[in-house]
C-alpha cells in the first residue's frame, strides 16, 4: 500500500475516534427527516450519569450544541436542567429550604416568594425563564410596590439561580442579564423649623418626651436605635453615648434586640444640655418603676419596663404632634432627617454629619437624609448676592477697562 493511501486511512481512523470519543457525545441523522440528534452522557449533581438526546435542525446547530455541552461539562456545569419540568415556584421553595439565615431574612424571602414571585412567575418552567420575563415582572411590581419589595425579590431570585447553577442543577442563570429595577425614591423632607420647634417645645413638658425628641431629632438616632438604648450606654463622666443595638419586631419572637443596621457601635458625644435632659428623665423614671413588671434598663421602655414596640412609639409621637398643634402629619423617622439637615445647613462638614447619622458613607447621608430648607435656600441667595459685584465695583471695573482701551489706542497710534 502506498504512503498516500496509508495517510488517508490513518486520517479517517482519527476522525472516527474523535467523533466517537467516550463520554464526549455523538451526532447522527434522525431517520426520515433532515434533522440531527445529539446524544450525550450528562453527569447529575449526585454523580449519576444520564443519557440525553437533543434534536436540532442542522449539522451546524448540532456541532454548536455539542461544543457548548463539552465546554460546560469541562467547567463542572451542564446544558440541561436536572428536572426540566420544574417550575419557578417549586424551584424557589426548594432554595428557601436549603438556606439558613437570620429569622427576619428568612421571613422576608418567604414573603417575597409567596406574595411577589409566585403570582407572576411561579408557573414558568425554570428552563424557560428569560431575562425579559423577569424584567417585565419587575415592571408590574413597580406599579404598586416599593423599592424595598423590588430589592428583596431581586435578591431572592439572584441568590436562588446562582446556587442552582453553582450546584449544577440548572444550565444557566438568567439573572446575570437582568437589570435591577429601581423606582425613583421620594426622600422624606425634614420637618420645617417652625413645626419642629413647636414639637420640641411641647415635648419639653414631659421628661420622657423631651429626652425622646432630643435623641431622635437633635442627635439624631433612628427610632429602633432610640428604643434599644440602655442607661448603661451612657458614660456620664466622659459625656458619651454608645449605641450598638436596636429593637425590632420579629415574627414569632416578638420584640428583640438586634445589632445596629451596619453592625457597628455608634459612639456620640453628649453636650451638657443633653446630659441634663437625660438626668431629669432618669430621675422621673425612678418614680415610675413601682408600676413596672420588669426592668430591662431601657432609657425608653414601655409602661411596664420592657421593650417598646414601634406601634407604641408611633402612638406617642402622633399624640405629641396633636398636642403641639402642627397641622401636618409627620412620621417619627422624619426627626432623623430633620436633625441631619440642620447640621448640614448650619455648616457641619459631611463626614462629621455622617458620623452622627450613623452612616459609614457621607454619600448616603447627603443623598437620602440631607435636604435644602427654606432658611438654607435664603442663605444661598444671600451668598449669590454677595458674589455679585456692587454698583461701585461695576463702575470701577468699567472705568478701568475704558482706560485700558484708551491706552491701547494710543500705543497703536504711536506705532503708525
Amino acid at each position: 500500500m502506498s504512503t498516500a493511501s496509508n495517510l488517508s486511512t490513518l486520517s479517517i481512523s482519527k476522525k472516527k475516534k474523535e467523533k466517537r470519543a467516550n463520554g464526549q457525545g455523538s451526532i447522527y441523522p434522525k431517520k426520515g427527516t433532515n434533522k440531527y440528534i445529539v446524544a450525550v452522557h450528562d453527569v447529575l449533581p449526585n454523580g449519576e450519569i444520564k443519557r440525553r438526546r437533543v434534536t436540532v435542525n442542522s449539522m451546524k446547530a448540532a456541532e454548536a450544541f455539542l461544543y457548548e455541552f463539552r465546554r460546560a461539562q469541562g467547567m463542572g456545569g451542564t446544558t440541561f436542567a436536572v428536572n426540566p419540568k420544574m417550575r419557578v415556584g417549586e424551584f424557589m421553595d426548594k432554595w428557601l429550604e436549603s438556606i439558613s439565615k437570620e429569622p427576619e431574612t428568612m421571613r422576608s424571602y418567604r414573603t417575597a416568594i409567596n406574595q411577589w414571585i409566585k403570582p407572576g412567575l411561579g408557573n414558568v418552567l425554570v428552563s424557560g425563564l428569560k431575562p425579559r420575563m423577569i424584567e417585565n415582572h419587575y415592571q408590574e411590581l413597580a406599579k404598586t410596590k416599593s423599592n424595598s419589595v423590588l430589592n428583596i425579590v431581586h435578591s431572592a431570585l439572584s441568590k436562588a439561580f446562582h446556587q442552582g447553577v453553582r450546584l449544577g442543577e440548572i444550565p444557566n442563570n438568567p439573572m446575570l442579564l437582568v437589570e435591577k429595577l429601581k423606582k425613583a425614591t421620594n426622600t422624606r423632607p425634614p420637618i420645617p423649623r417652625a413645626d419642629a420647634m413647636r414639637i420640641y417645645a411641647e415635648a419639653s413638658k414631659s421628661p420622657y418626651d423631651h429626652a425622646r425628641v432630643e435623641l431622635g431629632m437633635i442627635t439624631p438616632l433612628r427610632p429602633g436605635e432610640a428604643m434599644g438604648l440602655m442607661w448603661k450606654d451612657i458614660d456620664w463622666d466622659l459625656k458619651i453615648l454608645v449605641c450598638d443595638r436596636q429593637v425590632q419586631e420579629q415574627t414569632g419572637n416578638g420584640l428583640v434586640f438586634k445589632p445596629r443596621k451596619n453592625k457597628k457601635a455608634l459612639v456620640l458625644p453628649l453636650s451638657d444640655a443633653q446630659i441634663e435632659i437625660l438626668r431629669v428623665h432618669q430621675l422621673t423614671q425612678f418614680a415610675a418603676k413601682v408600676f413596672w413588671k420588669r426592668d430591662e434598663g431601657l432609657i425608653f421602655p414601655n409602661s411596664v419596663g420592657g421593650k417598646k414596640s414601634p406601634k407604641a412609639d408611633t402612638r406617642d409621637w402622633t399624640k405629641l404632634l396633636k398636642q403641639s398643634g402642627v397641622k401636618e402629619h409627620y412620621v417619627r423617622y422624619q426627626m432623623k432627617h430633620t436633625g441631619v439637615t440642620h447640621m448640614v445647613t448650619h455648616g457641619v462638614d459631611e463626614k462629621t454629619t455622617a458620623t452622627f447619622a450613623g452612616h459609614t458613607s457621607s454619600t448616603v447621608t447627603m443623598k437620602h437624609y440631607a435636604s435644602a430648607t427654606t432658611e438654607s435656600m435664603k442663605r444661598a441667595t444671600g451668598v449669590q448676592d454677595a458674589f455679585r459685584p456692587t454698583a461701585e465695583e461695576i463702575a470701577a471695573i468699567q472705568h478701568s477697562r475704558e482706560q485700558e482701551l484708551l491706552l491701547q489706542d494710543l500705543e497703536q497710534g504711536a506705532k503708525r
